[in-house]
Order: structure tokens, then sequence, then C-alpha cells
């Protein structure tokens, strides 16, 4: 099984990180004061202290703005898998990723409180929820067809393979914001296996 390490992060990706995160945060700021429509992108950079031009090239379009802190996940992904991995392997290897994704959100106070912002602000700002499905298969083009090529295997197969561990993580994110909305606290590591061993049992209860 051939799983990425961590991404060695470097001064300019550093700051590049750090402005996005900036960015995410002016945006979160002004779209629960006055709403997505009523936020323009200078208005985000302004408070970001950025560029329009910066901003279009780190964010894209004013919706996107609050998601680019995902940006991680997708990132995370580049190099997984090996010539030769079969499906089982390649899913190991991609639940394996989420995992310590998972593990580096859980011990990031602020991106924690990012993400719950996010979720509470798609809940009634439907451009958001579009955002956030567009993103998520525009990401999905950019890394399936890579990594089938790598193992030899069909767009398919590692599309699935990779729907099933997506599926894993958006499961362990949506339930974890839940029980922190009812006041409970998980370990998103924990919660992300009981969501596997959970599919799993789901999986083979399902008649054939």
């Amino acid at each position: 099984m051939s799983t990425p390490a961590a991404p060695v992060e470097g001064l300019r990706d550093r700051r590049r990180r750090e402005t996005s995160i900036e960015i995410c945060a002016a945006a979160l700021d002004l779209f629960e004061k006055s709403g997505v429509a009523g936020t323009t992108v200078d208005e985000i950079a302004a408070r970001a202290g950025v560029s329009p031009r910066t901003f279009f090239r780190l964010a894209g379009t004013k919706e996107d703005a609050v998601f680019i802190d995902d940006e991680r996940f997708i990132e995370a992904l580049q190099g997984v898998g090996a010539p030769g991995d079969d499906i089982p392997t390649l899913m190991a290897a991609l639940r394996a990723v989420f995992a310590r994704e998972l593990q580096n959100l859980d011990a990031d106070p602020r991106a924690r409180e990012r993400y719950l912002r996010v979720r509470r602000l798609i809940a009634h700002e439907p451009g958001l929820l579009g955002a956030a499905i567009r993103r998520e298969v525009t990401s999905s083009d950019r890394f399936i067809p890579e990594i089938a090529e790598r193992i030899g295997r069909t767009d398919l197969e590692v599309r699935t393979a990779a729907g099933v561990a997506g599926l894993e993580m958006r499961t362990t994110l949506d339930e974890w914001a839940r029980r922190v909305d009812r006041g409970q606290t998980s370990s998103l590591v924990d919660l992300h296996r009981e969501v596997q061993a959970r599919l799993t049992e789901a999986v083979g209860s399902t008649p054939a």
C-alpha cells in the first residue's frame, strides 16, 4: 500500500495557506452578517487585507471563499496508490489519508470552528451548498484519472473507492458537527473508525 506522507509545507505554501484562511474568515464574518447575496468580493478582499486579484486567484468566487480550507483534503490525495494496487489496497490508502487529515483537524481548534460556521451557513444559504457540491465534483475529476492511470485500474473503480472513502469522511464530519451542536464532544478519529464499521455493517446486511 502506498500512502503518501504528509506534505512538507514550505514558506511560500504556508503564506498562501495563511492568506487563504484570512479570506475564509473574512467571508464567514460578512456572510453571517449580511448573507451571501449581500456581500461583495471587494468587501471580502478588503476585510482580508488582500487585493481582488489575489482573492480571485485563491478563492475563485465569493461562495468558494469559505471552502478554501477544504483544499487540504484534496492536496493530501496527491500520490495515493502504487502500480499494481488492487481496490482494497487503494481503499486502505484513501482511508489512511482521510484519517490523517481528520486527525490534523481534530488538533486545530480554529479549523474546527471554521467548519462548524460553514456548516451552519449552508443550512440557510443554498448557494453555498451548490458551491460545495461543485467543488467536490471538480476536485474528484482532478485526482481520480491520475490515480487510475498510476495503479492500472479503471476510472470507475477508483471513483467508486474514492466515493466510499469520501462518504465515510463526510459522514464523520456531519455527525461530529451534529454532536457538537448538541453539546457533545467526539474525537474525529474515533468517530471516523465508528463510521467505517457502521458502513461495513450496513453493506454486509444489504440483500444481494
